[in-house]
């Protein structure tokens, strides 16, 4: 089963993926995801595609909230990633919990 047929590709968001780019992925899924970035999926390869879903997609993109375990999508990513696995609404609302003492 090809998984571009089922993948929605407004969940390639511009913001998240630069994220990546910059901190988190290593050559070869970081060249690849830039051009992705600026082009699309419909300019890789075969083999590209690959190394993106496996890298990107797998890895990153296909992640729920820790605590609710609810999707996370688009820009609120980079909030999951740098929360230790929590959605930035989920974060607050630990935090916020953690300051009255609950």
């Amino acid at each position: 089963m090809n998984w571009r047929e089922d993948f929605d590709e407004s969940l390639l968001d511009q913001e998240a993926l630069a994220y990546l780019v910059e901190y988190e992925l290593d050559d070869p899924a970081a060249g690849i995801t830039q051009r992705v970035i600026t082009h699309g999926l419909s300019v890789l390869t075969e083999k590209q595609l690959h190394v993106f879903k496996k890298y990107v997609v797998d890895e990153w993109l296909n992640q729920k909230c820790q605590c609710g375990n609810h999707s996370v999508e688009g820009d609120e990513l980079i909030g999951l990633w740098v929360n230790d696995g929590y959605c930035g609404r989920c974060a607050d609302r630990m935090e916020k919990d953690a300051r009255r003492g609950t």
